[in-house]
């Protein structure tokens, strides 16, 4: 049993409480927040600690799951580290290369394990696609196209500002570069334009991926959406023959995701792809305490692509500031 320390209780926060409800083999201990009014429905269930070192030093946890904005990232994860606590890290893990090996130096230094969150890889329609892309009907992808939109964030304002969440870039478009690169392996060179906000925060990016293989993708991401623009997330990856379509419109943010079609066309014949209902998240968090309690090698989320992901995004965001495709 894997006790666990929650820290942050936002959007993320509360869907991580929720799954780890479903896990027979995790249990929330305490949960660490400065806004402890805001939660006062759940008060009588869980222990409220407002101040993080007094989490770490607690005997009876084992794993903590930092689910804070991007910016605290990098400090919250080498504290827990010092203290020998396991950890998950909420995606991005940071906004740099240099700080993301920083993190990766102090955590094999302490001997911890570090699991992050890239949820695409565990969400039922991705991991399809990923399935298909294995098989006859889609082992030779040629062009993907994917997008993820969405409205501004209305429950805070660090969303805005680049050196605090990396903007549309590193909030959003993150997971569909990541997912590509899953999808088809490594990235010859990146092309992308974009708006940015006041605040010079990039938040609606088209990038185009051109990959050693000589597959091409071309990604959408915005937070700059209307009002009543519903979350929006498609792929769909083409072979010369097939195509598998997703597409996904939710509420306000992925609150309602159950809104889908999900559709293969192969020998000129439409089908609909069943999937099951699960929770990615709840998918996510037992695959990676599920690596603690038996000491298996995450391979889902491996380290090294997480590193290769944020030198991704760093390129794309070159490419942004100049004009120019960038080569990996």
């Amino acid at each position: 049993m894997q006790r666990v320390g929650l820290v942050g209780l936002g959007f993320i926060g509360k869907a991580h409480l929720e799954a780890y409800h479903k896990l027979l083999n995790a249990e929330v201990v305490a949960i660490c927040t400065r806004n402890v009014d805001r939660h006062k429905d759940i008060l009588s269930t869980y222990t409220f600690i407002s101040d993080y070192e007094e989490l770490l030093i607690r005997d009876d946890i084992d794993l903590v799951d930092i689910c804070l904005p991007t910016y605290l990232h990098e400090e919250y994860i080498i504290k827990a580290a010092r203290a020998k606590k396991n950890i998950i890290c909420e995606k991005p893990l940071s906004l740099s290369v240099e700080s993301v090996r920083r993190i990766l130096d102090e955590v094999e230094k302490c001997g911890v394990k570090l699991f992050v969150g890239h949820v695409l890889r565990f969400w039922p329609q991705y991991q399809a696609i990923k399935a298909y892309s294995e098989t006859e009907t889609l082992k030779d992808i040629e062009i993907v196209h994917a997008q993820r939109l969405g409205q501004p964030a209305t429950w805070s304002s660090w969303f805005k500002h680049p050196k605090k969440s990396g903007g549309a870039l590193f909030d959003l478009h993150l997971h569909d570069i990541d997912f590509i690169y899953y999808l088809l392996g490594e990235v010859k060179y990146v092309y992308a334009q974009g708006t940015q906000n006041q605040y010079g925060a990039w938040n609606h990016i088209m990038t185009t991926l051109t990959f050693k293989g000589g597959e091409k993708a071309f990604v959408e991401a915005s937070n700059r959406m209307p009002p009543g623009y519903p979350f929006t997330m498609t792929l769909r990856a083409q072979t010369h023959k097939n195509t598998l379509d997703f597409h996904l419109k939710a509420g306000e943010n992925i609150e309602s995701i159950n809104n889908s079609s999900f559709v293969l066309f192969e020998n000129e014949i439409l089908t609909e792809v069943p999937v099951e209902r699960v929770d990615p998240f709840q998918n996510e968090l037992s695959y990676f305490v599920d690596c603690l309690e038996n000491d298996r090698e995450n391979k889902i989320v491996p380290l090294d692509d997480v590193l290769y992901v944020i030198r991704l995004l760093e390129a794309i965001n070159l490419s942004l500031e100049t004009g120019h495709e960038v080569h990996i």
